[in-house]
């Protein structure tokens, strides 16, 4: 565990609050107002220029993405918004890069900020609290997601990325590796012996699933790796994705695996995951041998989710009793 995941969750925000407000020069933005949005694993902030203008600011946490990683990340944001998808847009610096690195006396090794276009709307919902859509506008609302994300992984596909382009993987190392992206689940001090088992029962089913799965391009490739009901943006008829730093490559159905992971324990999943399937399929192949994964990739997001908790300091301390509970649960349906 990192020296930052152990610093109490107020000091990171401070300590981040500081750079923010360093970082507004780099983008002509002195005098702005800046408030904070949320601290995961970024501090978002929204930045309210002097003339109402409004963007979202992220001062990234040490260590979780490179600069290579970064650049490929705004760089495929760029290219899915040239050709009309739905994407957040990229505020360059004043000096025209894309991303600028910040320094505090606090923080002489400084962080990597960037800067989006504002979303308009409000998200579909979020993981704690679900989504509040019922009926037919539950429906419109997945089906449009899906066609959404059938373009994105059509656009990936075919996209010729640059040479220098490099992003994670959630694959079977990805997920629940050794050095897995989150953090390990076999390191979690409270797991009992039979969580342990359980969870290593499930990562070896999940393994072999996934490896006889494979990894051929009509499956596998660009996705936007972090599908939760917060990163998606309703205004009306629009519909917007945000919060591309999970971006990578993946399984294309792991992107509705994660959309559905809101709904595993609700009554709305059968609506949710059929309207989503319904508008995929309007743009994009999809077999029913793809859909038979989801349980293998709740599964996997599981696993990570509990090296998360052992990897996030306190933030990850006070819900590991949840997301151990949550993959245990996984872990027996497809045991079963």
């Amino acid at each position: 565990m990192s020296a930052w995941a152990e610093l109490p969750r107020e000091r990171q925000i401070a300590l981040h609050d500081a750079v923010a407000e360093r970082a507004l020069a780099c983008w002509g933005l002195e005098g702005a107002r800046i408030d904070l949005l949320k601290h995961r694993e970024n501090t978002v902030y929204r930045v309210t220029a002097p003339d109402g203008t409004r963007s979202a600011m992220r001062v990234r946490r040490p260590g979780y993405r490179s600069d290579a990683e970064l650049e490929s990340e705004l760089v495929w944001l760029m290219s899915l918004r040239s050709v009309g998808i739905g994407t957040t847009q990229v505020r360059p610096c004043l000096d025209g890069a894309a991303f600028a690195h910040v320094e505090t006396e606090a923080l002489p090794a400084g962080r990597q900020c960037d800067v989006l276009a504002w979303v308009e709307g409000k998200p579909l919902g979020s993981i704690e609290e679900g989504v509040a859509l019922e009926g037919e506008a539950l429906a419109d609302a997945y089906r449009r997601l899906g066609e959404l994300l059938a373009r994105i992984h059509d656009h990936g596909e075919s996209w010729q990325a640059p040479e220098s382009f490099t992003r994670i993987a959630w694959d079977e190392e990805g997920y629940f590796g050794r050095k897995a992206l989150l953090g390990w689940y076999g390191d979690l001090e409270i797991l009992s012996k039979g969580e342990r088992d359980l969870l290593d029962r499930a990562r070896e089913a999940t393994a072999e699933a996934l490896g006889a799965f494979g990894k051929s391009p009509d499956r596998y490739g660009l996705i936007h790796g972090d599908l939760l009901p917060e990163n998606v943006f309703l205004d009306g008829d629009h519909l917007s994705l945000i919060d591309w730093d999970d971006s990578g490559f993946g399984w294309h159905v792991d992107d509705i695996a994660t959309a559905m992971l809101v709904h595993l324990d609700r009554p709305t999943l059968p609506a949710a995951l059929g309207a989503m399937v319904e508008g995929y399929r309007r743009r994009r192949a999809l077999p029913e041998d793809h859909l038979a994964m989801l349980p293998f990739l709740w599964m996997a997001r599981g696993l990570s989710y509990v090296g998360w908790a052992h990897s996030r300091g306190d933030t990850g301390r006070a819900m590991a009793e949840d997301v151990v509970d949550q993959a245990c649960t996984l872990a027996r349906a497809i045991l079963s």
